[in-house]
């Protein structure tokens, strides 16, 4: 079957077959903003003085609930003392009340347990 290619060779090449009408794009701003709706114009509203201060108040209020939150935290017990040996007891962030003098004794006593008292003096020898 042979093709029919008559037609195209037919067309004159050197003219532009599209066309834009006269005066198309001179108008053509006009034409879209007419066709547009009319844009309502709304009043701006008048922000209050609460709404102003708003954030700060809150940020204030953070800030003193976070003092107050690591006072509670973080306050020391009163001294406690003996008649020989004054020690003070202080408040690791646990239930356990110790003295500092038995929280020291307690760490020396885990350092000999491990091995690493020696180790810290430079007495532990490689075999």
């Amino acid at each position: 079957m042979k093709a029919n290619f008559n037609k195209l060779q037919e067309i004159d090449r050197t003219k532009n077959p599209f066309k834009v009408p006269d005066n198309y794009f001179a108008q053509f701003n006009d034409e879209i903003m007419n066709q547009l709706p009319e844009k309502e114009f709304k009043v701006p509203e008048t922000v209050t003085l609460w709404d102003k201060v708003k954030p700060w108040v809150y940020m204030a209020a953070m800030f003193v609930g976070l003092y107050v939150t690591i006072n509670f935290l973080t306050k020391q017990n009163e001294t406690v003392g003996t008649s020989e040996n004054v020690a003070i007891e202080t408040n690791y962030w646990s239930t356990v009340h110790i003295t500092e003098e038995e929280f020291y004794q307690y760490l020396e006593d885990q350092l000999i347990e491990d091995g690493y008292f020696d180790y810290m003096y430079d007495q532990y020898y490689f075999n």
